[in-house]
């Protein structure tokens, strides 16, 4: 029974198209015409079909997914979304490490299928920053995950909560070692012995203690062994950057402006929140 009631979800694209156009509704006779370029005698039994499987109601020209039709549509969306993600993106995936996204949020991989995947080379690194930073102006709140100490970046959400945005930040505790002065960064270009450098730092030092005591900012230091390396969140923006399957540091970035990516990435920095102590 199993097999079949596979073999009729894909082993008919017009059946399975069908299914997915009643997801949001019953639809007429009319609408499903138009909707398909198939001959509607067609379609009367691909709907027979799903009729006798119990996935959808036909009365009076209008079809209906019933109950259980609603939940295996659902699944069967997600699938599909999951497929597609693996499809584009594949050789991502493959250099990646995800043990840092939680299963949960594994299994709605899906939701990035509208994303973009920036690898760029060397000579325009900064060029993805400021594209970055280009997207996050403005924002009225941002969430982010730090676990590369990057001075610019902190100066910049230093910056940007002058402005009024909000800041909710999680730092790993290496980060927060370094940022609080207990540990030197391993890029010491702010140790520096020169009046320009000495400036530079008196700036940083001040924007990281502006960070710290701006009351639009809530920080947070996670303490465990998994972290992903970077995200960003914004009500209009979403970003990740994974470790490489060796677990270092790479300028790969997954980039998204979709609704779905970007309550993909809210949902995955609310994990980190969760189990990361608040200042």
């Amino acid at each position: 029974m199993r097999s079949s009631l596979i073999d009729t979800l894909f082993l008919s694209e017009k059946r399975k198209e069908l299914l997915l156009f009643l997801k949001d509704g019953t639809k007429s006779s009319d609408e499903i015409k138009n909707a398909f370029d198939f001959p509607w005698k067609s379609m009367i039994p691909q709907i027979r079909k799903l009729v006798e499987w119990d996935l959808i109601t036909y009365d009076k020209g209008n079809c209906t997914l019933t109950p259980m039709g609603h939940i295996i549509v659902k699944n069967l969306e997600n699938f599909l979304m999951t497929l597609e993600v693996h499809e584009k993106y594949r050789k991502y995936w493959i250099k990646h490490d995800l043990s840092s996204i939680p299963e949960g949020l594994r299994c709605r991989i899906g939701d990035l299928c509208e994303c973009e995947i920036l690898e760029p080379d060397i000579p325009n690194i900064f060029e993805q920053h400021e594209e970055t930073l280009n997207r996050i102006n403005g924002s009225e709140r941002i969430m982010a995950f730090v676990s590369v100490h990057h001075p610019a970046q902190l100066i910049v959400y230093s910056e940007l909560m002058e402005k009024g945005t909000k800041l909710d930040l999680i730092m790993t505790e290496d980060v927060y070692s370094i940022v609080k002065g207990d540990r030197t960064p391993t890029l010491s270009i702010l140790q520096i012995e020169s009046p320009i450098f000495h400036s530079l730092k008196e700036k940083y030092e001040k924007e990281i203690e502006n960070l710290f005591n701006d009351p639009h900012s809530c920080i947070f230091v996670y303490k465990g062994e998994i972290k992903p390396l970077n995200l960003i969140v914004t009500d209009t923006f979403f970003s990740l950057t994974l470790p490489d399957s060796a677990g270092k540091y790479n300028n790969s970035m997954i980039t998204s402006s979709e609704n779905s990516a970007i309550l993909w990435g809210k949902a995955l920095f609310n994990y980190y929140v969760d189990i990361s102590d608040k200042l």
